[in-house]
């Protein structure tokens, strides 16, 4: 009887341990300006949150929630807006982890592990952990979390929002898993258009994956629409002539054709890409002749 008594108060203290391990609330701020919050869950022998890639986010429904990190922007235990100084600091690729205290530091996330703790790892290669209750915010994808946070940088033409992205207006949403976005507007040969873009896309599943308007500089094939740009970059066409290289440039762009004016992003494989660029589309000058 004493034993059983015995069993039963040292079950109930580790279920009440595992408990109160795994009741750090987060939200996934993802790269598409939504944001889903819930508790910070581990699974498997590790007791690990980042499995296979994907990051999990328990609810009250006591099922998880699973995103790609690629999927996701900002991992935020604090919530509302963060101050401008810090998004500014946010290198421009790369993770960036910013403590409770107002320090940040670029890095790698490694994962979240033990119920409490975030591993990571330091410019230097050398690992790192810190209790999670310590932690204000973890930057995945740069680019996309200074649009969840309508913050404005220098070129920055998108907003967002809670639970979605708005795109500045009259601005083209380019998503990224469509081989071509018809912007609406037809132009003639010679015409000068310049574009004004924000954002970052996916172009697969895997960690890393990711790119801004200019695309990403490490990842190239001679089978991409535009071959001489890297994967991802913002790109164009007018009607059926040979697409071009548009990228973060906003200078005016002369158009080679006449005929309808599409946008797209640099890839010869769409099915596994994921987000969009926002993009104002001003025709600057039109040929007269």
């Amino acid at each position: 009887m004493v034993r059983r008594v015995i069993s039963t108060v040292v079950l109930v203290a580790c279920a009440g341990i595992y408990a109160l391990a795994a009741t750090e609330r987060a939200t996934f701020i993802l790269t598409t300006g939504e944001r889903k919050s819930g508790t910070v869950v581990y699974h498997g022998g590790q007791n690990e949150n980042l499995i296979n890639g994907d990051l999990n986010l328990g609810q009250d429904n006591a099922r998880d929630l699973t995103f790609h990190m690629a999927q996701v922007a900002v991992i935020d235990f604090v919530g509302g807006r963060p101050a401008p100084d810090e998004i500014s600091n946010v290198p421009a690729s790369g993770h960036y982890l910013v403590t409770r205290d107002g320090n940040g530091q670029p890095g790698t996330f490694v994962n979240m592990i033990g119920g409490d703790t975030l591993v990571w790892r330091n410019q230097n290669g050398d690992e790192q952990r810190y209790p999670l209750r310590d932690v204000r915010r973890i930057y995945l994808n740069p680019d996309s979390a200074r649009t969840a946070f309508r913050y404005r940088g220098t070129g920055a033409n998108a907003v967002g929002t809670a639970g979605q992205t708005v795109l500045a207006p009259g601005a083209v949403r380019v998503d990224a898993n469509q081989p071509w976005t018809d912007t609406g507007v037809d132009v003639k040969v010679g015409d000068l258009v310049s574009f004004q873009g924000n954002g970052q896309i996916a172009f697969g599943q895997s960690s890393g994956q990711t790119a801004g308007l200019d695309g990403k500089s490490d990842v190239r094939s001679p089978n991409y629409p535009v071959s001489a740009m890297p994967v991802g970059g913002l790109i164009g066409k007018v009607a059926n002539s040979a697409p071009f290289p548009i990228g973060s440039n906003q200078q005016p762009i002369r158009m080679p054709a006449s005929g309808r004016l599409m946008l797209g992003v640099n890839d010869n494989e769409m099915n596994d890409n994921s987000g969009f660029f926002s993009v104002i589309v001003t025709r600057t000058g039109q040929n007269r002749k």
